[in-house]
């Protein structure tokens, strides 16, 4: 299944910053879930944050949410260990923002595991399969 988000830094910060709710398609949720309102929208180092490794996330802060998102491009599938690798990095993000609600968002141009949307999901967090990659 193919949807309409891209999976690239330029392409997640404009979706974030126009505030217009995420299909329930793109999010594979029953219903459309609403964007809260961000202050700030920015690719920020991982590092920066505590998260081990040397690649980027989408960081979105609003005054009570704070919303990161994950992009991974590559061929190969998400799998049930990779979905527990970003609840943990949003368990990191949540401890750092204790006041706020964290929420995550996994970007992938490969397909993801039903075992790795459900660990993902538990969470309160989004995974989007088969982002088109440019």
């Amino acid at each position: 299944m193919r949807v309409a988000v891209r999976a690239t830094e330029e392409a997640i910060i404009r979706l974030l910053r126009a505030g217009h709710p995420l299909s329930g398609e793109t999010v594979n949720r029953a219903e459309e879930t609403r964007l809260p309102v961000f202050q700030s929208v920015e690719a920020v180092p991982a590092k920066n944050l505590g998260i081990e490794g040397n690649g980027r996330i989408v960081l979105a802060r609003g005054r009570k949410d704070v919303w990161f998102v994950d992009i991974k491009r590559r061929g190969t599938p998400v799998e049930m260990d990779d979905g527990k690798a970003f609840v943990g990095m949003r368990d990191k993000l949540q401890a750092k923002y204790p006041g706020q609600k964290v929420t995550g968002w996994l970007v992938t141009t490969a397909d993801v595991d039903a075992k790795a949307k459900s660990v993902i999901a538990e969470k309160g967090c989004f995974a989007t399969g088969g982002a088109a990659k440019r």
